[in-house]
């Protein structure tokens, strides 16, 4: 009896922190999030262990140190686990930076629960924000200690670039595709495309509703004059596919056209530019802190506006 109660609860953590991943592109589901993590496996088999080893730490984090239940179940404690997790992975340069990981895991499921705290009283949701702030300060604390290095292949400079002449033509498939992987800071045309499957299987909304945003921000990009490098790779898509799901999505209670998540998604483009100019000298990337931003603004200008 007790073995069988044990298997239960092992299945029941496996599938939340499947939904942890699921929980990246806002949505719940453990079969969609089984889909995201055979994308990132296919891209690096250990990144992705290390990633569903980060989920179940900000999982049982949210569990045991007083997380809202119902948000342990649906995954919310695992998703910027898992993305803190992968950034150790990608960004730090030492052979033993696996067992950082569910040390960063917990970190993140952890400042979830005091934002969460924070902001559900405001009715402002967290997002990604332990993410980007674990992120932010892991970097500048590896840029500071001569033990610690900063991979080589990441570029401190954010992606934007203005102004640059077309070198060819840009590809809006291409963009789609890599844009969707971008968000888990992976490039890789077979992860996109088995995390924009997962946004169908959970619901042709998410993956209609992603399309929109990767388009609306792709064109936005063409206007403003952005290098066809940048643009193939994804790199304007991805907080616009997180924002337009968000705003004209879940957050939007009058659930009209999603006018305002059209806006939002083509405003992460430039914002996407102020924060480079704010934090490039620092050597930091932008991650999705243009989806947090776009997000919020646009959530408080529905509280005072009738759009």
């Amino acid at each position: 009896m007790g073995h069988t109660f044990q298997m239960k609860r092992g299945f029941r953590l496996i599938s939340i922190s499947l939904k942890g991943f699921s929980q990246v592109m806002l949505m719940e589901n453990a079969f969609s999030g089984g889909l995201i993590l055979l994308g990132i496996f296919l891209y690096s088999p250990l990144l992705a262990t290390m990633a569903f080893l980060s989920s179940m730490a900000g999982t049982l984090t949210g569990y045991y140190l007083g997380g809202d239940r119902a948000a342990v179940k649906s995954g919310l404690y695992g998703f910027n686990s898992l993305l803190s997790g992968m950034a150790v992975m990608l960004f730090l340069y030492v052979s033993w930076r696996w067992m950082v990981v569910p040390f960063v895991g917990c970190t993140a499921g952890l400042l979830m629960i005091l934002f969460s705290k924070v902001f559900n009283k405001l009715h402002i949701p967290v997002l990604t924000i332990p993410f980007v702030l674990m992120t932010w300060i892991g970097l500048m604390l590896t840029y500071q200690i001569d033990g610690l290095h900063v991979n080589p292949s990441f570029v401190t400079a954010s992606p934007t670039q203005w102004l640059i002449p077309y070198n060819g033509t840009p590809n809006f498939f291409v963009s789609l595709i890599k844009g969707v992987g971008e968000v888990f800071i992976i490039d890789s045309f077979w992860a996109g495309s088995l995390i924009l499957l997962a946004l169908f299987v959970a619901g042709w909304r998410y993956g209609v509703y992603a399309i929109a945003g990767a388009f609306i921000s792709w064109l936005t990009a063409i206007s403003l004059g952005v290098d066809v490098a940048s643009l193939d790779l994804g790199l304007y898509n991805y907080n616009a596919v997180l924002t337009i799901i968000a705003v004209g999505l879940l957050f939007d209670e009058r659930r009209n056209f999603p006018f305002v998540g059209i806006l939002a998604a083509a405003m992460t483009v430039p914002v996407t530019a102020g924060m480079d100019h704010l934090i490039n000298p620092f050597g930091l990337p932008a991650l999705t802190s243009p989806f947090i931003i776009s997000t919020w603004i646009f959530l408080i200008i529905r509280k005072f506006l009738p759009i």
